[in-house]
């Protein structure tokens, strides 16, 4: 019988700072012999159930609900979730977190509505995975606690894409199997001759406009 997917939405860095991050993630896997994934702000850790093709139509909800801006503070944005017996989880070792905006609100209450079908009373209250229950994008996974101080502040950007990942499985070893399903736009494009006014083809398999 095939494996269960795990299905996750990832708000996703644009370049240049993609690669800043990419590199510094990169850098601390190597040292510590661990593994890397996409560098992504999680929207939901859970999307439910459901094939990559509905998974897919409901990525669509998002399309157009706006720009997310990055922002971390200059000190005290990189830490780690810490569970009730004093340890860290392994998927929130190493986290840096953003300021919590309206815009980083929106977007996860959107994912909340589409994926999970939440009630309008249960999204006027943020939901963020624990056990750190804020917005976060993970440096590393299953690190060493000392390897956190060495990690430097992501520098900020603004996000306009988000993701449906298919994180199968959900487990520390199951991370280099991670690998994206769908993409969508937060902002509106203008298609001009079949392109995106940023020059990618406006209609592809991977991309939702």
């Amino acid at each position: 019988m095939a494996e269960k997917q795990h299905f996750s939405v990832w708000l996703l860095v644009p370049e240049p700072q993609r690669s800043t991050i990419a590199a510094a993630m990169k850098a601390a896997a190597d040292a510590h012999g661990l593994p890397t994934s996409e560098p992504h702000i999680t929207l939901l850790g859970d999307a439910g159930a459901g094939t990559e093709a509905e998974m897919t139509a409901k990525l669509a909800a998002l399309a157009g609900v706006g720009a997310v801006p990055c922002n971390f503070p200059k000190s005290g944005a990189v830490t780690a979730g810490i569970n009730p017996d004093g340890t860290a989880p392994w998927n929130q070792s190493a986290v840096a977190v953003p300021a919590l905006t309206p815009e980083l609100s929106r977007a996860h209450r959107a994912a909340r509505q589409a994926f999970r079908g939440e009630s309008a009373e249960a999204l006027a209250t943020d939901a963020w995975a624990p056990p750190i229950r804020q917005p976060h994008l993970s440096l590393a996974y299953g690190n060493p606690p000392e390897l956190v101080a060495t990690l430097a502040t992501p520098p900020d950007y603004v996000a306009d894409e988000a993701a449906v990942f298919s994180c199968t499985p959900p487990t520390l070893a199951g991370v280099p199997n991670w690998r994206q399903v769908a993409r969508v736009s937060l902002v509106p494009y203008m298609v001009v001759d079949g392109f995106l006014d940023d020059g990618r083809p406006a209609y592809s398999s991977s991309t939702l406009i």
